[in-house]
């Protein structure tokens, strides 16, 4: 008894220190699931869930299993044959009965030879084959196939990059969303302010009717901005959900705020260079440039000889418990194709040709990504020189406001250039707003055009 109630404390202590150790664990739990979601995490999601990275995988892979394939043809080719078979025909007969041992003078008799009895044959036969040397066929299959799995891994690296893109513009448009959101707030605000001021001052006589009405239908603009402005964080986390493969409702909070990024200081003529060593897609251009040239020397090997050796060794008997006769053949065999109706022709000039299709390709694309990078370059620099503006004109904005609402409640001006003030500063701190999100799409993009856009880049962490 006293065991069992040993055993019984023990069973308690431990399920309670279990409890004690595990119970700080559960609020860090419920904690981590409330922490923010940062732009790299977002990005690591995206890169794991996404359909289509999967299928760009799928892709390498599959390149790699047909490059496996074909480097095949260096090996041997073993085969093992089983078969039963019962008939009358003539040389039937007479070969069953040589290869299973059995033939005697009997056979000869010319009755038997032309109308023999049928006979059984259990036939059991292992055959071989190897090339010896196909004038380098396999060679050039293995490198064609070669190539194109490196350009399967290339159009990967490509779909991540974009979707490393498509995830971090999500992210900061759902962002963007939040800060406009903010500044409608804030001016529905300060237009239901301007309104109770402006009603003070028409009570007290000192302002006409229209001014009051002008401020009311200016509180009513920007209520109707603020409704907008809601549907539109809505709409951005929807679409961060659908870049990262979740539910579009999926509710969550990202790590702000909205901020300028700084890039590394470079040239253009250095970014076009990156561009060309890392771009996965002119790096594509450049594998099928590659594989035109091993295309074309693949088809020069369908004119020379191929060599190989075969063996066969067998054994037939007529019954399946009664002796076997056994016989083999090895030798080797030389195939050449002297005419096949200028086939072989016509797929070189083939060749040639989509191998000067390719280098064109090649030469066109690599003329695109010096454009493409151009382009990025210069709307960062113009993304970088709008938010100093910017950041000028809210300062400005904003002191031009306070002047002229207090100049207002003066009577020293209107209720429209208090107004136009108001419109004014939103529309600059908007115009700030904006800057920032295309300065880090363009920055991102800049990285994207040059091949740096990847998980690991300080722009999805900064």
């Amino acid at each position: 008894m006293k065991s069992v109630a040993l055993k019984k404390t023990q069973f308690v202590f431990t399920l309670l220190l279990s409890f004690i150790l595990i119970l700080p664990a559960v609020p860090s739990l419920a904690q981590s699931e409330k922490e923010p979601l940062t732009l790299a995490k977002a990005v690591e999601l995206a890169l794991d869930s996404n359909q289509l990275v999967k299928a760009a995988r799928y892709s390498v892979e599959a390149a790699d299993a047909r490059m496996k394939g074909v480097s095949s043809n260096y090996w041997p080719k073993l085969n093992y044959d089983y078969s039963i078979s019962r008939g009358n025909n003539p040389v039937f007969v007479f070969g069953s009965l040589l290869t299973q041992n059995r033939f005697t003078l009997d056979d000869f008799y010319l009755p038997r030879l032309n109308k023999p009895d049928p006979i059984n044959n259990f036939q059991s036969k292992f055959s071989g084959s190897m090339m010896l040397f196909d004038f380098f066929r396999t060679r050039k299959g293995v490198e064609l196939h070669k190539l194109g799995k490196d350009g399967s891994q290339k159009e990967l690296e490509k779909t991540q990059a974009d979707l490393v893109f498509r995830v971090l513009k999500a992210y900061q448009d759902a962002l963007l969303a939040q800060e406009f959101l903010k500044v409608a707030e804030e001016a529905v605000k300060s237009a239901e302010a301007d309104q109770a001021r402006v009603e003070a001052l028409f009570q007290a006589g000192l302002v006409v009717e229209s001014d009051l009405l002008s401020v009311k239908v200016h509180k009513a603009s920007q209520a109707e901005e603020l409704i907008k402005a809601r549907n539109n964080v809505k709409m951005a986390y929807s679409n961060l959900n659908f870049e990262m493969g979740f539910p579009l409702d999926k509710p969550y909070e990202l790590a702000g705020p909205l901020k300028p990024f700084s890039p590394e200081p470079m040239d253009l003529p250095s970014c076009q260079k990156i561009a060309l060593e890392r771009r996965p897609d002119y790096l594509q251009a450049e594998l099928g440039a590659k594989s035109g040239e091993v295309a074309v020397q693949a088809s020069k090997t369908d004119f020379w000889p191929m060599v190989s050796a075969f063996g066969q060794w067998e054994t037939d008997q007529s019954k399946i418990n009664s002796s076997a006769g056994n016989n083999y053949v090895y030798g080797i065999n030389v195939h050449y194709n002297l005419f096949n109706g200028r086939a072989d022709q016509v797929r070189l000039a083939e060749s040639r040709v989509q191998q000067q299709r390719a280098a064109a390709m090649r030469d066109y694309m690599a003329q695109a990504v010096r454009m493409q990078v151009q382009q990025a370059y210069l709307d960062l620099d113009s993304a970088g020189g709008r938010i100093l503006v910017s950041e000028q004109a809210v300062a400005q904005a904003e002191e031009s406001l306070r002047i002229i609402r207090n100049r207002y409640e003066a009577g020293l001006t209107t209720i429209t250039d208090l107004l136009r003030a108001e419109v004014a500063s939103i529309g600059a701190k908007s115009n700030r707003l904006r800057a920032i999100f295309d300065q880090r799409v363009s920055a991102a993009n800049l990285e994207l055009q040059t091949g740096q856009l990847s998980r690991s880049s300080r722009i999805l962490t900064e």
